[in-house]
């Protein structure tokens, strides 16, 4: 809680009052992040680390379907990252393409360098697969998180 109050005061340090928008910020910097560090874990084969991590997030309020939709994303933008580095662009060509900050897309071509194209594919299907899962009543959301997050670890 110390460090939360530490990080608020450090992001709004010029300024007397912090608001709810700058909460907002800190919060969704800190679920993106954790998003990253899941997948980090996923390509290194920590289960039980990416586990930890989902867990953290749902702790944080985080609803399990906005944390799908993040792995999806994620998932997507490193299969795009993986196939434009195979083109030849450098990251600095990658983060125009994508739209990433430069120092974003350094840090997603190192992560995508742990995945191969066809597991980065199929990743990004199985999280179609989980979402429907959900809207079709065949799992509750939480589980279908942790299912993908098992399977994408044994791809």
């Amino acid at each position: 809680m110390r460090r939360e109050g530490e990080e608020r005061i450090c992001y709004c340090m010029d300024r007397d009052v912090i608001t709810a928008e700058d909460i907002d910020e800190i919060c969704v910097n800190r679920v993106t992040s954790h998003i990253f560090d899941m997948i980090n874990a996923i390509a290194e084969g920590k289960q039980k680390r990416a586990l930890d991590l989902y867990y953290e997030l749902l702790a944080l309020k985080e609803p399990p379907m906005r944390i799908l939709f993040l792995i999806a994303r994620q998932c997507n933008i490193l299969l795009q990252v993986k196939e434009l580095k195979a083109k030849g662009f450098d990251n600095k060509r990658i983060g125009e393409k994508l739209g990433l900050p430069s120092f974003a897309a350094a840090k997603n071509v190192s992560q995508a360098s742990r995945f191969k194209v066809e597991d980065l594919r199929e990743a990004v299907a199985q999280c179609v697969e989980a979402e429907e899962a959900v809207k079709m009543g065949r799992m509750n959301d939480v589980m279908s998180v942790e299912v993908l997050i098992m399977s994408v670890l044994k791809a």
